[in-house]
């Protein structure tokens, strides 16, 4: 987990009440086959190419949404109306959003057709401005698919016969297709203390490796498995709707976390206000992951058996809010007495921060410093100017 400082991004849910095979009804789906669709990794988001009445999109490849079209899409393409439903983020938050039948949506040549698909009418929408993005391919769109991504290659193999793809019965596991929009989830262990399972989203549209829902944390240290490393109120995800409100979160390790067969040592994560814990698209540097839909498996074939995720961290997290880089959640305690969330950070090292697109420091791996130290300046909510510097430490 070598990332410097992750915004993490999470994106909408379908609530289940009153949608019965809304994201599935109608759609057609090829027969017979197999298609290779080179792919972008843009800090950590799959981004392919979608052709939808000729016309050549980028769309975001996210086995945690279901499909989703801009608003200029839909005006500048026919579909049919299907009805309106009341979507909630990834952070709670709900809105309103149209639902449309798109007639027919291509990828690598293999054309999916009547596609139910969201309409996304925020007038700014952080994911899709600053990746340049036109819409999601989701996971309501794969339900009769395999998908394998492999990132070395950056190349997604999409197929409905599972012989075209090199397979390891070892390496599989049951998949489970969650909700109206066919999420998949799979049964991770995990081992601190105590040993114990949780149920959790394959999610590729999601920054960083793990996430855990506040949730499943209550739940799991019943069995003692995660080891606080600190606490702060604050927030750090950004959903689909925007910023997630302030609350309390924890900054955690486990001990092993096994995919499949696959040992991963030393995980921290932070956790999330979201309903799901999550694995996210950093697994895919880890190994080959394949998503079967069709036969409900979950294939991992990893670079290594076990795997050290062990890493430094600063004492804080960043988010964005009103397009403004601030302080997000602060986790050390030598820090708390010297910034606060909402704090804005107008200077990192010699970076003069309001000077560049906040869009740079969403996309960018390099922008933030390796050091163990980092400078900030910091203004407070009441004009303040600060200077402070922030430390990575290893987890205890």
């Amino acid at each position: 987990m070598k990332k410097i400082i992750a915004f993490i991004f999470l994106l909408v849910s379908i609530p289940s009440i009153g949608q019965k095979n809304l994201f599935t009804k109608g759609l057609v789906t090829p027969k017979n086959y197999y298609t290779e669709i080179d792919f972008e990794y843009i800090s950590e988001k799959i981004i392919i190419p979608v052709t939808i009445q000729n016309k050549t999109y980028r769309f975001l490849f996210d086995t945690g949404a279901p499909n989703l079209i801009s608003a200029q899409i839909k005006n500048d393409i026919k579909t049919n109306a299907i009805k309106s439903i009341n979507i909630k983020d990834a952070t709670s938050k709900r809105n309103s959003l149209e639902v449309v039948s798109v007639p027919e949506i291509t990828m690598g040549g293999i054309s999916f057709k009547n596609c139910p698909t969201l309409v996304d009418t925020n007038k700014q929408n952080f994911i899709f401005d600053c990746f340049e993005i036109d819409g999601i391919i989701g996971s309501n769109m794969l339900q009769k698919s395999i998908v394998q991504i492999d990132l070395k290659a950056k190349v997604i193999r999409l197929t409905n016969n599972k012989k075209k793809l090199t397979l390891n019965k070892g390496d599989a596991a049951k998949l489970y297709l969650i909700g109206r929009q066919k999420s998949p989830y799979i049964w991770i262990n995990l081992h601190g203390e105590k040993k114990a399972r949780e149920h959790l989203l394959i999610d590729t549209g999601m920054k960083g490796f793990y996430d855990v829902s506040l949730k499943n944390f209550n739940a799991l240290q019943k069995n003692k498995i995660f080891k606080v490393q600190s606490e702060g109120l604050g927030s750090k995800s950004i959903g689909f709707f925007g910023a997630a409100k302030k609350s309390k979160l924890y900054r955690v390790t486990v001990d092993t976390l096994k995919i499949n067969h696959t040992i991963f040592k030393n995980v921290t994560t932070e956790t999330t206000n979201d309903d799901n814990s999550r694995i996210g698209s950093e697994a895919l540097k880890h190994g080959i992951m394949t998503i079967d839909f069709l036969n409900k498996k979950f294939y991992f074939s990893s670079y290594k058996s076990t795997i050290d995720l062990k890493e430094k961290l600063l004492g804080f997290s960043p988010t964005v809010i009103n397009n403004k880089l601030v302080v997000g959640v602060v986790w050390d305690k030598n820090l708390k007495n010297k910034i606060s969330f909402g704090d804005e950070i107008i200077k990192l090292n010699t970076l003069d921060v309001p000077q560049i697109d906040i869009c740079d420091f969403i996309t960018s791996k390099t922008l933030f410093p390796k050091k163990d130290t980092v400078a900030l300046t910091i203004k407070t909510s009441k004009g303040f100017i600060k200077n402070v510097m922030a430390k990575r430490t290893l987890p205890q």
